[in-house]
Order: structure tokens, then sequence, then C-alpha cells
């Protein structure tokens, strides 16, 4: 039998459940990042740390919406993600949520190209 974990974060407000698939969000960020350079990816990693060290997730959502906005690459499943999300996220919802942000980002190390 062929399973798959499914990874999601859940919350009951009032009688109405909310939730975010954190493997769809994992999955849309690795696909959006892949082709970035190792260092760029590193970097990037490090400016979101700080921001999750420090609960700023106005900086942490500022950051990673500049680091999208590219014409040139196709952020498309990561952007539907967001829109998914976003405007429901409570506050304690934000460190598993950027936590999944950045292992899907640290998930294409292998197969970025390499700048020298």
């Amino acid at each position: 039998m062929n399973e798959k974990n499914i990874y999601y974060w859940q919350k009951l407000v009032g009688d109405r459940p909310i939730s975010m698939d954190l493997q769809a969000i994992r999955e849309a960020v690795s696909e959006g990042f892949k082709s970035e350079s190792l260092n760029y990816k590193q970097k990037l990693v490090y400016n979101l740390l700080e921001t999750i060290r420090n609960n700023d997730q106005k900086e942490f959502f500022y950051i990673l919406l500049k680091a999208i906005n590219k014409p040139k690459k196709d952020y498309t499943l990561l952007l539907d993600q967001l829109n998914k999300n976003y405007d429901v996220m409570p506050e304690e919802a934000f460190v598993n949520f950027a936590y999944t942000v950045l292992v899907g980002i640290m998930a294409t190390y292998g197969g970025g190209e390499k700048n020298e």
C-alpha cells in the first residue's frame, strides 16, 4: 500500500474549522524556487529565519513576496497557496507556515544552479 503523509495545520474557530495544507505549501515553494541559485536560496533562508526568530510576520511576508515578484519566474502554485491561506492565517499558525516555506526552499538545495 502506497500511503502519503499529509501535513496540515487546523484550528476550530467557533464551529468552523480552518486549516492549511502544509504539504501543498511545501510543494508549491519547492516548485517555485527549484531553479534559483544555491547562494540566493541560502541567503533567502537565512533572512527568513531571522524574521521567524523575531516573530516578525510582516517582514517575513515582505521578504517572501519580494523574492517571488519576478516576471520571468513561475511562482503560480506558490501564489495560489498564499491567496488561499494568507487572509485566514491566525497568528499562531505563522510559525508552522514559515517553517514549511523554509523546508520547501531547502528541499531544492540539490537542484539549483551553483554560483561560484
